[in-house]
């Protein structure tokens, strides 16, 4: 698990170093104007439902709804942990954007964004938050291994596409994507390495 935090780590710092570069973000430009050039009636349509799963108007019904779930299931840590998983990476998303102060892509979204644009917040906080109750509901539901890699893959694929979806609507570039992605992976582990110390939890 630390290998792998260092690595996104890196990534992160990378991704950061980057995007002011000349080169690098041109290559940004390039990849937001390039969705933009494809855009569909249809695929802006299930690109703004996507993008609003990432969003708080969602994940916090979706949290509150699960954590009720965990309280009547007896599962109070569960619960305690999700709700400070939602509140935590959304307060670090807010620091590290004004840590970078990084414009949004100027070009033409489909809708107005506020506040900066590195790291992505949906993308750090879908990873975190959606990632972190998938490991609470695989410890409190008995799945098979098939169903449970399954349910990997799309829970992957959920994600990569909340993040794919800002560039589409050209609120973000790759870069901030790469970089959210990073700094919530890294918080996802961090919750799974503290829960791993609850007795509780080690004994499921």
């Amino acid at each position: 698990m630390i290998a792998i935090i260092l690595i996104l780590v890196i990534v992160f710092i990378g991704c950061a170093v980057m995007y002011p570069i000349p080169f690098f973000y041109e290559w940004d430009v390039k990849t937001t104007l390039f969705f933009e050039d494809h855009r569909t009636p249809f695929l802006t349509e299930f690109f703004l439902f996507i993008t609003d799963l990432g969003s708080i108007k969602y994940i916090l019904p979706i949290c509150i709804i699960f954590t009720i779930f965990f309280l009547y299931k007896r599962m109070v840590i569960e619960a305690t942990l999700l709700m400070i998983m939602f509140f935590s990476v959304r307060y670090l998303n807010i620091l590290l954007k004004n840590i970078f102060v990084r414009n949004r892509p100027n070009f033409d979204a489909v809708y107005e964004a506020v506040h900066y644009s590195f790291p992505s917040g949906h993308a750090m906080n879908s990873i975190a938050t959606y990632g972190f109750l998938f490991i609470l509901l695989t410890l409190s539901i008995n799945v098979s291994r098939a169903w449970r890699g399954l349910s990997i893959v799309i829970v992957c694929i959920f994600i990569g596409l909340i993040g794919m979806s800002r560039i589409y609507l050209g609120v973000h570039y790759v870069t901030d994507i790469v970089a959210g992605f990073c700094a919530g992976g890294i918080w996802l582990l961090i919750f799974q390495a503290v829960s791993r110390k609850i007795p509780s939890f080690r004994q499921k």
